[in-house]
């Protein structure tokens, strides 16, 4: 019986440092996805200020002003693509987070199954002693 716990508990311990991992590498890419789309959002709003301008001097720079349409549409497809990233994150931050909660509730599990053992231990020692006691007489 006590090896059985014991696997339950080596099982146990591997899970929890299996959802920690991967609770640290949810929340790493979170935050690189956080920090992609504050920088896509630094170059769409700068994009926008070149466009702007390029807008009054349309005559002489049309060139340019395509360059920056198309550095426009590329921050853009980057805006949104960090966007998707972020959400993936967000669910592989929910689904690890739902690991952690099934780990938490097998971990009350094995503490319930280990105070019935420890019940069962005393009372069986309280039997011993009382034999004992009647042996002795």
């Amino acid at each position: 019986m006590s090896t059985k716990i014991d696997e339950l508990f080596a099982t146990l311990r591997g899970l929890i440092s299996d959802q920690t991992r991967d609770l640290a590498m949810a929340t790493a890419e979170l935050a690189n996805v956080a920090q992609q789309r504050d920088k896509l959002r630094i170059e769409c709003d700068e994009a926008n200020v070149r466009a702007a301008f390029a807008d009054l001097a349309a005559e002489r720079r049309g060139v340019e002003l395509e360059k920056l349409r198309i550095l426009h549409r590329d921050t853009v497809a980057g805006w949104n693509k960090a966007a998707l990233e972020r959400d993936n994150a967000r669910q592989s931050l929910r689904a690890a987070e739902a690991d952690v909660a099934e780990t938490e509730s097998a971990n009350s599990d094995l503490r319930t199954v280990n105070a019935r053992l420890v019940a069962d231990l005393a009372a069986a020692m309280e039997r011993l002693n009382h034999a004992e006691s009647i042996i002795m007489q």
